[in-house]
């Protein structure tokens, strides 16, 4: 067999296996202080950034040059991660110390809140980000570590499937690609971001210079939005 043929049955095969062979650029924009103390989640919401902290009470939302605009009383504390859903116009958050989902409303503030089932070792090795896959109608949760899983839950909190994660030291942010039908997951302990499928397979990596990378979201133009829990500063990236 030619190389040439081998070549094109090995494509072949990963494409049939639903194997990205695509892979991506990241390139490196800007550095900004934000006025987030110790951002723990990040998400993109109509040409602005929504960010949630796991020592204030607080969602900030800020410009995409990371300037303050408003500050919004969410009444929980101890948040980790942060998803805006279009179609109920809802944000969910996340808590990882109550292991549940609270929903978020810009005009009616909280609303209902679900307690995930399952184990976590610690509260500081629970739930740690959250991110809404519309294709399936689902919220997929990141469990940061003993176990370190990507749990695809229902908008009720009924976990529906888990993958177990293996190509990190933990998980501390995700971000679902509508384009690629991929996740974007950071390593806060790996210092790297991950391109993963909808099973967890890891498909590409992208290490960092991000001291604590703990948030993260995608804009419509393909920039990539990262927060530094330890420094309070956003980075910015191109995707390419």
């Amino acid at each position: 067999m030619s190389n040439s043929i081998f070549l094109w049955k090995f494509i072949l095969m990963l494409v049939t296996a639903g194997i990205s062979t695509h892979t991506n650029e990241l390139v490196f924009i800007s550095k900004t202080k934000i006025s987030v103390p110790e951002p723990s989640g990040l998400t993109y919401h109509n040409g602005r950034l929504f960010a949630i902290s796991d020592a204030t009470p607080f969602m900030y939302q800020l410009s995409l040059d990371g300037e303050l605009e408003k500050k919004f009383f969410v009444k929980k504390e101890d948040l980790e991660g942060i998803s805006y859903i279009e179609k109920t116009k809802e944000f969910v958050l996340i808590s990882e110390s109550k292991r549940s989902i609270i929903y978020y409303s810009l005009y009616d503030g909280i609303g209902k809140s679900y307690k995930l089932k399952g184990k976590q070792k610690s509260e500081n090795k629970g739930l740690e980000g959250v991110c809404y896959n519309a294709r399936k109608k689902s919220l997929y949760v990141l469990n940061e570590a003993n176990p370190k899983e990507l749990l695809e839950i229902s908008p009720k909190g009924k976990i529906k499937q888990s993958y177990d994660l293996n190509f990190s030291k933990d998980v501390s942010g995700i971000v679902y690609d509508s384009k690629l039908d991929v996740y974007w997951v950071l390593s806060d302990e790996s210092q790297a971001l991950f391109k993963v499928s909808n099973k967890g397979k890891e498909l590409q990596k992208f290490p960092l210079s991000i001291k604590k990378p703990e948030g993260i979201a995608l804009d419509i133009n393909r920039r990539l939005y990262i927060v530094s829990d330890l420094k309070s500063e956003l980075f910015v990236y191109q995707l390419k």
